[in-house]
């Protein structure tokens, strides 16, 4: 019933070469050929599996130190939350007389913008030659 099979038959995997399909004429008959068998001044000493050699050993380690960015984060945002621990607080070198000189100039700013509005008409409004003497 079941019968050993013979030595040479073994769909001619041994006598597979992919040179031979580079010189054969119906090279594009075969899965493949574009990799495995190019011909052409193109192909000579490029890499044509550039897109399967990225480092994924260096995309797992970029994720999981990503992802550990992100647990400690919402841990410690956990801890805040529930009391654990105090918020971070950024410390300011503003002194109280510098906050009210930076407002005051402020100010000062918008009373001088609001003075020129009242006094300019806007591109447009006029004639040329009347913009003209109104800048000078």
């Amino acid at each position: 019933m079941f019968h050993p099979s013979r030595g040479g038959v073994r769909g001619g995997k041994d006598q597979f070469n992919w040179e031979d399909v580079k010189e054969d004429k119906h090279r594009e008959n075969y899965l493949g050929h574009s990799l495995m068998a190019p011909v052409g001044r193109w192909q000579k000493g490029k890499d044509l599996q550039w897109y399967a050699k990225e480092g994924k050993e260096e995309k797992k380690l970029k994720e999981k130190s990503e992802i550990a960015k992100i647990k400690e984060a919402e841990a410690e945002a956990m801890a805040i939350a529930l009391g654990f621990r105090k918020k971070k607080t950024l410390e300011s070198h503003v002194t109280a007389d510098d906050l009210k000189h930076a407002l005051k100039r402020d100010d000062e700013d918008e009373e001088d913008d609001k003075a020129l509005q009242s006094t300019e008409k806007g591109l447009g409004y006029g004639r040329f030659h009347l913009a003209v003497m109104q800048l000078k």
